[in-house]
């Protein structure tokens, strides 16, 4: 297979640089044949994005064309050729020659570019994760003198990418943002995504947005019952929230990021489910006690109910319609919530100190009819023994007892590696009654 020529060392693009003209074997058949010919012959013609390989012979009739071969068949013979192609080419009595290709730069993948630019060709940095029109990279540091050529490659080769940018530093725990360098493409952060039937917006600069987590924003949302009451206390721009409501969930969505509360509020605005969230921003652990107070009290006279989820505006219009009831409201039966997300990974476990009692000062006593949620909370590990470590960590931020970690009614479900050493998991546990009301005097 051709390859474009070595540039090693290359930091400024020249995309000249990179013109081949190789020679390749060709056949002279008459143009009648070539559909069935191109069918026969699959596995030996000519395979190059973007580069013919049936071309034009030159003759005056123009009642034969020229069908190129794979570079490996490098002899008019056809040694390197299958069986059945050098069998049509006896029987037909074809003529066989050679015919120059001329390669460019638009020929070439973005691995074939930076294999010949970069000083380790096995080791070309080629991943990025996509944020609608935005290419994020993370490159190390043995990469970054050569950060322009590679950012303008990929946004050469990428057409729905129209900017490129390289991570500079670590995750800020606070805000879940960092700072990141424009490589290439004019700067423009808002960025538009869609994921889980959902619309989001929001300025990747400020806020924190990770398309390899569509998995678990979909896994999670996908296990809220119709008529659940959610509380989302690190909500981010929306990606547990917004797709929640949309299935019928009551959510009450809070972020400490101004600009992710402001994403978020817009988001909900834009899949039209404001009628089924309350978006707050406030510190997560005052969050969660002012939230659950407020919950409890709002239930003081009777059932909640949402609004009926609008018939589908996808309706076949091929199909006669079929008249069915209209739709009623949702009711939200709980007490309390029923669910609790605190995706904020590196902290969400300490979050948990906030329930410890917290059904106590919201209820004023053990009151039965007040359902106790499942939270699921988000969280790093680099242990040998992952549920052990996380079990055990929520034991402490909970003042549980610590050996006794394995009574708890809990399952951890692994999310994603983050780094070599360094998983991601999911912890969906259920309050236990002893922290909900443990007496104040126990924290």
């Amino acid at each position: 297979m051709f390859k474009p020529q070595v540039q090693r060392g290359m930091k400024e693009l020249d995309r000249s640089a990179f013109n081949l003209t190789r020679s390749v074997v060709a056949l002279r058949v008459p143009t009648k044949s070539l559909g069935h010919i191109k069918s026969d012959l699959a596995e030996d013609v000519l395979r190059i994005p973007k580069v013919l390989n049936v071309v034009s012979d030159n003759s005056e009739k123009n009642d034969h064309k020229l069908v190129l071969l794979r570079p490996e068949i490098t002899s008019t013979s056809l040694d390197e050729g299958s069986d059945k192609l050098r069998a049509l080419v006896r029987e037909n009595g074809w003529e066989t020659l050679t015919h120059d290709v001329t390669l460019g730069y638009d020929n070439w993948t973005v691995y074939d570019i930076l294999r010949a630019v970069l000083p380790d060709p096995t080791q070309a940095p080629t991943a990025y994760e996509q944020i609608g029109h935005i290419a994020h990279m993370n490159l190390r540091d043995e990469y970054l003198e050569y950060k322009n050529i590679i950012g303008q490659v990929i946004l050469d080769k990428s057409p729905t990418v129209t900017m490129v940018v390289n991570k500079l530093d670590t995750i800020d725990n606070t805000f879940r943002n960092f700072k990141m360098e424009v490589l290439a493409g004019e700067p423009n952060f808002i960025a538009q995504v869609r994921e889980n039937d959902c619309v989001f917006k929001f300025d990747y600069s400020k806020v924190y947005w990770n398309s390899r987590l569509h998995p678990e924003h979909e896994r999670l949302t996908n296990s809220f019952k119709l008529g659940s009451s959610v509380c989302d206390v690190m909500a981010g721009v929306g990606p547990f929230a917004v797709p929640a409501a949309r299935r019928g969930s009551l959510v009450w969505a809070n972020d400490l990021n101004p600009a992710s509360y402001e994403a978020l509020v817009d988001n909900i605005g834009l899949n039209k489910v404001q009628d089924r969230v309350r978006a707050f921003k406030m510190d997560g652990r005052d969050f969660i006690r002012q939230a659950f107070t407020d919950f409890y009290a709002s239930t003081q006279n009777g059932t909640l109910s949402l609004p009926p989820i609008p018939k589908s505006a996808n309706a076949s219009r091929s199909r006669p319609a079929v008249a069915k009831p209209d739709p009623q409201p949702i009711a939200v039966a709980s007490r309390s919530f029923d669910h609790v997300v605190m995706n904020l990974p590196a902290i969400a476990i300490e979050f948990l100190d906030a329930f410890r009692g917290l059904f106590r000062r919201v209820t004023g006593s053990d009151d039965s009819s007040v359902n106790l949620p499942l939270i699921h909370a988000h969280c790093f590990t680099k242990s040998d023994e992952p549920e052990k470590d996380i079990l055990q960590r929520a034991c402490r931020a909970m003042g549980y007892p610590e050996e006794q970690y394995l009574d708890l009614d809990a399952e951890v479900f692994y999310v994603r590696k983050v780094a070599p050493n360094k998983d991601m998991y999911c912890l969906s546990l259920n309050l236990p009654k002893s922290v909900a009301y443990a007496n104040d005097d126990e924290m």
